[in-house]
């Protein structure tokens, strides 16, 4: 009960400060800020704090994992929750917190941690700072201040170099809550694993035909004259799921309402019509010829009229390190393609 008070008188100073902040210079904001970061831990924790670091990072819980602390070039699965001072929640790779804080939550999204990097600079100063002293399994609660809120670059960085303190955007402490669940040093042996594993236990061990990639006709048809002539639009039926090792069944995408249907994803506005795609007998070709992810364009090429087939495929023939709408990058792909009969 006293903690809940405290935080209910706190919110009024908060707000005061955060309205002067407003129309306050930048650095006058950032020195407000800390004012009100500062007062948030004496409130909230006391001394009972983990740590505060040099940059200005307030560490405020923290368990401790197993293993190699994280490296620049380390790849880190990681869920997270982001919010400001007063509770509110902003962002979340959590469902559970989806639910209960955001109201975002369905299930037609792919919940799955998120990969984070040091090296890529696609997180902010305070995040990646926080990631280099993690293992994995551990979890930290940390407060990162406007000016850690920015991505400052290398020197010899190409991309636009950002100057903390001169990023007027940044004027808000934000809470990160990231849990690491994982590392992996090498994402491409990571996702080979994967397929190789999928391959086994769903299709006999079956073997790639390139790196990254296999393929496997579930119907054949014998007929000579349903050979597809090179330029010819075929309709195409589909469904999409993410390898992940886990389930292997999270269906994504789906032009077969049946389907949709099976896996709780059909909506009566979609009119699942066919996939009209350009054949083309060499993969090559067919990948030019078709805005498709390469993976799904290679097997197009191996079928005739009437044929069915599954196809999986590392994220290089996929959506690679950027993913796509529910699908998370660096993440496998399986298609189960049908070519519709000849006209």
């Amino acid at each position: 009960m006293k903690k809940s008070l405290s935080l209910i008188l706190f919110g009024a100073v908060v707000a005061a400060l955060l309205t002067s902040c407003e129309t306050a210079p930048v650095d006058d904001a950032i020195s407000q800020q800390k004012t009100v970061r500062d007062a948030w831990v004496r409130v909230n924790y006391g001394t009972d704090y983990v740590a505060l670091t040099e940059s200005g990072l307030y560490i405020l819980e923290e368990t401790p994992g197993t293993g190699t602390k994280v490296k620049d070039s380390t790849y880190c699965f990681v869920h997270y929750s982001t919010r400001d001072l007063d509770g509110t929640y902003k962002k979340t790779s959590d469902p559970e917190v989806a639910k209960r804080n955001l109201g975002t939550y369905s299930d037609t999204i792919y919940w799955s941690p998120e990969i984070w990097r040091i090296a890529s600079y696609t997180q902010n100063d305070g995040v990646r700072e926080l990631l280099s002293m993690m293992r994995p399994g551990g979890s930290i609660k940390a407060i990162v201040s406007p000016e850690m809120s920015a991505t400052t670059y290398p020197k010899d960085n190409n991309a636009y170099v950002q100057t903390s303190v001169n990023i007027r955007e940044f004027q808000e402490n934000t809470i990160y809550e990231i849990s690491l669940v994982k590392t992996v040093e090498d994402i491409e042996e990571y996702e080979i694993s994967l397929l190789e594993d999928y391959a086994r236990k769903y299709w006999s061990g079956l073997d790639s035909t390139i790196r990254g990639y296999y393929f496997k006709k579930l119907k054949e048809n014998p007929a000579e004259g349903d050979t597809i002539i090179d330029g010819t639009s075929v309709d195409v039926y589909y469904a999409g799921h993410i390898i992940d090792g886990i389930t292997d069944n999270f269906l994504f995408d789906t032009n077969v309402p049946d389907t949709a249907r099976m896996y709780r994803r059909y909506n009566k506005d979609n009119q699942y019509n066919a996939l009209s795609v350009t054949y083309k007998k060499e993969p090559s070709d067919c990948i030019s010829a078709n805005s498709l992810v390469d993976g799904f364009s290679r097997a197009i090429s191996e079928f005739k009229y009437g044929e069915e087939g599954v196809v999986f495929f590392h994220s290089a023939l996929g959506y690679k390190d950027e993913g796509s709408g529910t699908i998370p990058a660096f993440c496998p792909l399986v298609f189960y393609i049908r070519i519709a009969a000849k006209k």
